[in-house]
């Protein structure tokens, strides 16, 4: 992470990796022995070779990738994949991959909807939590929470929470926290002395609202579900994206551009009376990079803002569905991608088995 307090020379970096990952062995790796793949006869010759280059790609990052079971169905109806699925998928099945000859809407939404049937710091989780109005019921929104349960901070637990646009999302809060707590302790053995939980969705209007009635039952939370003598460290981080906020970077001869990856801005700009900075995690190719405004609105962690600012640079990096650095924290892009899966496709409650998968990526 690179600090800029003053016009500085460098060289700009991309902060994208996937041509450097190419061909390394990964931290920990793992195989792909029991896995099916669905395609229609049209597309049997595109499933083959999608097949032969996942058996090619796998071996140096260390994944062991085995055939899969070849499934062809006779056309490209919802329920012909459904059926398919419904008998091909076991209780070991790891992946389940579907090739879809469009991009029809019904089609993606009857799959996802049949298939929900670093270490820092010691003791750590970190919780990402977004919100997404309901396609289906007006008036009703969806509140995805995710929750990290390992010391890597890479496995995930997740819920869902509904309320109305006149209720607090909090009202809902209390279920998922506890379930994330529970989960947390049977990984770990223990439960965690620190929380820090990344709120997205947040404008400037809501932060009183987070800070009276969200922040107060998640606390309370944390102590119900692990007893009166757990008091775990807890800090709030609103996360703010729709900004308007733009930074440059001077370089040679006196031209501008847009700062590197990991700069962080918390003097001059920031509100005197609140604990926030900017950071810019992205870097562009074209136009000008969008910075994110951070809100440390409870922080009780002791952690120095230097440490908070370097743990949410880095949450950046571990998004899994890019080889790069992303806008927000990744437990926020998580939260963001359940609830508009659930708000967009399934408007239930997913099953609770699959709590502790990335399904919704």
């Amino acid at each position: 992470m690179q600090r800029y307090d003053a016009v500085l020379n460098y060289k700009q970096e991309d902060a994208d990796w996937s041509r450097d990952m190419r061909g390394k062995e990964l931290v920990t790796p793992v195989d792909l022995q029991r896995w099916v793949i669905v395609f229609t006869r049209k597309n049997s010759a595109m499933a083959q070779d999608l097949v032969q280059t996942l058996s090619k790609v796998g071996p140096p990052m260390g994944m062991r990738i085995a055939q899969p079971t070849p499934c062809e169905i006779p056309d490209d109806r919802n329920d012909s994949y459904l059926s398919a699925l419904r008998q091909q998928v076991q209780q070991d099945t790891q992946m389940a991959l579907c090739i879809l000859p469009t991009n029809r809407k019904d089609r993606y939404d009857a799959i996802k909807n049949s298939a929900v049937l670093i270490t820092q710091l010691k003791n750590l989780m970190v919780i990402g939590i977004d919100s997404y109005h309901d396609s289906a019921k007006k008036g009703r929104s969806v509140g995805g929470v995710v929750a990290s349960i390992n010391p890597a901070l890479t496995r995930y637990y997740s819920r869902c929470t509904f309320q109305h646009s006149m209720q607090e999302l909090s009202d809902g809060l209390k279920v998922c926290m506890k379930g994330a707590l529970e989960k947390y302790h049977e990984v770990n053995g223990a439960l965690p002395e620190r929380i820090i939980v990344f709120r997205d969705g947040v404008g400037d209007g809501q932060l009183q609202a987070v800070h009276e009635h969200e922040i107060p039952q998640m606390i309370d939370c944390f102590k119900k579900a692990g007893g009166t003598e757990y008091s775990p460290k807890v800090g709030v981080v609103v996360v703010k994206k729709r900004i308007n906020t733009r930074f440059f970077a001077s370089l040679n001869r006196g031209q501008l551009g847009n700062p590197p990856p990991g700069t962080i801005i918390d003097t001059e700009v920031t509100k005197p009376e609140w604990y926030d900075f900017f950071l810019v995690s992205q870097s562009v190719r074209q136009g000008t990079v969008t910075p994110t405004h951070y809100n440390v609105v409870w922080d009780t962690t002791g952690l120095k803002p230097d440490h908070m600012q370097r743990l949410t640079y880095k949450m950046c990096h571990l998004y899994y569905n890019w080889p790069g650095t992303i806008r927000v924290p990744a437990p926020c892009q998580y939260a963001h991608k359940l609830a508009f899966l659930v708000g967009q496709s399934i408007h239930r409650d997913p099953s609770p088995a699959l709590a502790d998968r990335l399904y919704f990526l």
